[in-house]
């Protein structure tokens, strides 16, 4: 893929050029603050930094994306910001007397697919997260323990017959 060139400008932060095929990102708010930024003409300033969950760049927040989002939570307090998804796209605005692509919030929560739940090898239920595991490590520990991957009720269930078992042997 051909490299833009304000990729190599500020690489530190998400741009227009950031997103690929104009097709939108969907991220989670991880943190908001305000921190000491050093543009590509090497002047700091302090902005306001949003920082995600997944694995991407922070973006630094103007005015009308921190209303926006302030109007989609309904809250101005960024601590109140974490864990809330955003839509990120791109507009054209004008700017510094000329019109620029520029990154925007979308006006809308967005709408997010409900995580696949891995099955469960004896009844075929959706594993879901029990206790600190995730469902992933739940049925990586009932496969080592059991060989095969299952949900809490069917883990118990087995647990209970090797107890049985057990009991029976002496």
């Amino acid at each position: 893929m051909p490299t833009h060139w304000k990729k190599l400008t500020n690489p530190n932060y998400l741009g227009a050029y950031s997103i690929e095929n104009g097709q939108d990102l969907i991220l989670t708010i991880k943190y908001v603050q305000e921190e000491k930024v050093i543009g590509p003409d090497g002047k700091k300033d302090d902005c306001v930094v949003c920082h995600f969950s997944e694995n991407v760049k922070p973006m630094i927040l103007n005015a009308t994306n921190m209303k926006t989002i302030t109007k989609l939570y309904k809250t101005p307090y960024i601590e109140e910001w974490t864990g809330k998804k955003i839509q990120i796209g791109i507009e054209k605005v004008k700017a510094f007397g000329d019109v620029v692509e520029a990154l925007r919030v979308r006006k809308v929560v967005p709408k997010v697919e409900p995580e696949k739940l891995p099955k469960c090898e004896k009844c075929g239920a959706d594993v879901h997260p029990m206790g600190n595991m995730t469902s992933e490590q739940l049925i990586a520990y009932t496969k080592n323990k059991y060989g095969k991957g299952l949900c809490s009720s069917c883990a118990t269930a087995e647990a209970n017959k090797l107890k049985g078992e057990a009991i029976n042997a002496k």
